[in-house]
């Protein structure tokens, strides 16, 4: 997790409800302005919701949630092979229900549709996957932080 890990260590599910509430609100308006902090507000939004998963069951309604939602914050960051890790470490509870399991695919679908609407020549050619790969190479070297990830 991040440098806050130890403040949030402490904190109830009820209290990171409202944190996660407030910070997609706060996101959702950034993204809307275009706002340049919209992907760092969706980064603490799954932060808040990555550890809402560790304190919650997957096979509860709030876990289930909580995952989908970091994996949904992460791709809204933009951080794409973070959202990767999480999903894999999700899916690979046997307790989330298919519904959640659903979410968390429907989520990477969606984002891939979202590329395709911004990158149309490379939808087009079918040369999507050369982005994934190239921004997988980028964050490794960490060139461009914000597009690489």
């Amino acid at each position: 997790m991040s440098d806050g890990a130890p403040v949030l260590a402490g904190l109830a599910e009820d209290e990171l409800d409202t944190f996660v509430s407030i910070a997609i609100r706060r996101a959702e308006i950034l993204e809307d302005l275009r706002s340049p902090q919209a992907g760092d507000a969706w980064s603490e939004v799954m932060i808040y919701e990555a550890r809402l998963a560790e304190i919650t069951r997957p096979g509860e309604i709030p876990g289930s949630v909580a995952r989908v939602g970091a994996v949904t914050a992460a791709l809204a960051a933009g951080r794409r092979s973070e959202a990767s890790r999480l999903a894999a470490l999700y899916l690979a509870e046997a307790s989330l229900p298919e519904e959640g399991r659903e979410a968390i695919q429907r989520a990477f679908q969606e984002d891939q549709e979202r590329l395709s609407h911004r990158f149309p020549a490379l939808s087009k050619s079918g040369r999507l996957a050369e982005l994934a790969d190239w921004r997988a190479r980028a964050s490794d070297l960490h060139v461009f932080p914000r597009a690489a990830a």
